[in-house]
């Protein structure tokens, strides 16, 4: 079926399917609902290759991770990752999705795709801007802006005001001994933290500064060695949820209570922060409007691709929910070391 036979079988023009299906044009919200429920009934798909033609168009964008190899296992990108590509079939595109490698390359140098999305990758500067030399207008989500370029987009995450709400309400609980977990390295979420806490007058020793990987292992172990110090936190700062949620499952195997004992923070806010054991106090990045605002970034830049647009900002914001209180008289004086220490031995040589 054509597009011009299905138009006629539908009752509307051809122009009026063409603007149903990709979220362009005047054309009314009933309308385009009936158009899309129209193209399941009969089974009309659009031929690609026509619109190819007539267009100018793949109705493809490449979303590109990067440097990340194991991005689909983590929670917080597969959750933007959902966010984008419900934006983009709103307007008729589909998404190639790609990491490490030459993929992304090949697709814009043969004008696969239409755009370009590039997700936490730190040479987002540079690449965006030879994606761009090329024709193919590209979006950048970030934690810091992009050089301004004709064809280059951005949207920030701007980690500043969460960091601080973390730092703040650790420290009006009376919280003074607090740890953060890293991942693999320390961005502005620490930085901004530390340095609130330091306004609020407390410190974030070294020792009670952990790295650790992205899997919820690896908060685990990082807890275990927090616990195991002579004088452990009351309260933990870790940089994801997936390793605050190891944190947790640790704290339990070794007999300590979760907010009673042990006050735990996480950040981003993914789909199962609440429904941990407690629930999660976590800093909540929205993937939402984040995949919107580099959606219709990106699809100003393909009606004008010579534009330089204004950076984007999404601000985080903190979610309390049960993960926090004020720590014990006991936990203020110091815990008894020795017995964690134990605890935190065994949970390591266990599978967490």
């Amino acid at each position: 079926m054509t597009i011009h036979e299905f138009a006629k079988a539908i009752g509307v023009s051809a122009t009026t399917v063409s603007r149903a299906m990709h979220g362009r044009g005047r054309v009314s919200a009933a309308t385009r609902r009936m158009v899309l429920e129209s193209m399941n009934v009969l089974g009309y798909t659009p031929n690609l290759n026509a619109q190819r033609l007539s267009h100018g168009r793949t109705f493809l964008v490449a979303l590109d991770f990067g440097i990340w190899h194991d991005y689909l296992s983590d929670m917080f990108f597969v959750e933007l990752t959902r966010g984008v590509l419900d934006v983009l079939e709103l307007h008729g595109y589909g998404v190639l999705l790609s990491g490490p490698g030459s993929a992304l390359n090949r697709w814009v140098k043969t004008r696969a795709v239409d755009g370009v999305i590039l997700m936490g990758n730190p040479a987002g500067n540079t690449a965006a801007r030879d994606i761009a030399r090329t024709g193919t207008p590209c979006v950048v989500i970030g934690n810091s802006s992009v050089e301004r370029t004709a064809g280059v987009g951005s949207v920030i995450v701007d980690l500043k005001r969460g960091a601080r709400q973390a730092a703040q309400l650790l420290v009006e609980r009376g919280h003074s001994r607090i740890g953060f977990i890293a991942t693999d390295g320390l961005d502005d979420v620490y930085y901004e933290f530390r340095d609130e806490l330091a306004t609020l007058g407390v410190s974030v020793t070294k020792s009670a500064l952990v790295g650790a990987g992205h899997a919820p292992s690896d908060g685990a172990n990082a807890l275990c060695e927090l616990l195991a110090q002579r004088d452990p936190p009351t309260a933990v700062f870790a940089r994801t949820d997936a390793v605050a949620a190891g944190a947790l499952r640790a704290a339990h195997r070794m007999g300590v209570r979760i907010p009673d004992d042990l006050s735990v923070i996480g950040h981003d806010d993914v789909s199962f922060a609440e429904f941990t054991e407690p629930p999660l106090t976590t800093v909540k990045v929205d993937c939402v409007e984040l995949a919107r605002l580099a959606a219709d970034t990106l699809f100003s830049l393909m009606v004008d691709p010579s534009a330089c647009t204004e950076p984007k900002v999404v601000h985080t914001e903190l979610v309390a929910r049960d993960s926090v209180s004020a720590p014990r008289l006991w936990a203020l004086a110091g815990r008894d070391s020795s017995r964690l220490v134990a605890h935190g031995n065994a949970v390591r040589q266990e599978p967490v």
